[in-house]
């Protein structure tokens, strides 16, 4: 979905480009105070009678944990009443641990944090970064995953070494805007979107753009360019530490985080994260993760 929102300070949203006519619907919907909530048949859990949660804490509803979901596949999305993608899998398989019944209250990205922060949404979804400003208003949950920083290009490269020399290209406000600068100098293009990017891949006036590995894989299927994961470089911060992602909850209720953390580490222990990521056709590295302090 269309972002020019930035995440904090440190960098802007990777996903500021794609838009799609459901984030335009979620943005009206907004507008107009007409959010959509519900538990379809779709993403129901039946939670079996003697089930027993995993953790103690409260909701603000009994026996269901509502969920704030904007449109950003491949992260979270919301469509014909079901959701889908890498971060709504993650938090109903919580939610099954908790014996709770997932709610998703339909929000725009910019929303989605004052709906948690509010006490209208439990949890929020949707590849939302670990950052110190946005700890201060809402709680944070140790990392999901990593958004990696990856290759988009027709040759399927991974390595950032083999593009020095060639005409590659990027979007304003990255994390590693500066780093890619040093390293191709005249020959980086900064394109406002990854939009205006992708056409100059298609017509060949770049070999290769820099992109969210994840969000670039989903707008690269069934094309004649793919993305890749790239290799660590020391020259580049993005590829050695990544951009940790996690779920923010309630600030207020701390039993709440401690059992988001707590069942994190299990299903990543147990492979339930690496099996979201392999199912959708992802590189399960970006769940190989230490989860580190938010700065």
């Amino acid at each position: 979905m269309g972002r020019p929102t930035q995440r904090g300070t440190i960098m802007k949203n990777f996903h500021s480009t794609i838009r799609t006519p459901m984030a335009i619907a979620a943005a009206i919907a907004l507008v107009a105070g007409l959010s959509a909530c519900g538990s379809d048949s779709a993403n129901a859990q039946t939670v079996p009678a003697d089930c027993k949660p995993a953790h103690e804490f409260s909701t603000i509803e009994g026996g269901k944990l509502t969920i704030a979901i904007p449109e950003l596949p491949p992260f979270a999305s919301y469509q014909d009443g079901k959701a889908t993608g890498i971060d709504p899998q993650i938090i109903e398989k919580i939610a099954a641990k908790e014996c709770l019944t997932p709610e998703y209250m339909q929000t725009s990205f910019a929303e989605s944090i004052p709906a948690v922060q509010s006490g209208r949404a439990d949890v929020a979804v949707g590849d939302y970064y670990r950052t110190k400003e946005r700890a201060a208003v809402v709680g944070m949950s140790d990392a999901m995953y990593a958004d990696q920083l990856g290759i988009v290009s027709k040759s399927g490269t991974s390595s950032l070494k083999s593009l020095e020399g060639q005409n590659i290209g990027t979007v304003d406000g990255y994390l590693w805007l500066d780093d890619a600068k040093a390293i191709w100098g005249d020959k980086l293009t900064i394109y406002p979107s990854n939009v205006e990017m992708i056409q100059d891949l298609e017509s060949g006036r770049i070999v290769a753009g820099l992109d969210s590995y994840a969000t670039a894989a989903n707008y690269s299927k069934g094309k004649d360019y793919t993305s890749k994961v790239a290799d660590k470089d020391e020259r580049v911060a993005a590829t050695i530490d990544g951009v940790q992602a996690g779920i923010p909850y309630t600030k207020e209720n701390a039993a709440l985080g401690t059992a988001l953390n707590e069942d994190l580490k299990s299903l990543r222990d147990d492979g339930s994260l690496a099996s979201v990521f392999s199912g959708l056709g992802l590189d399960t590295s970006a769940v190989e993760i230490t989860s580190k302090p938010i700065e």
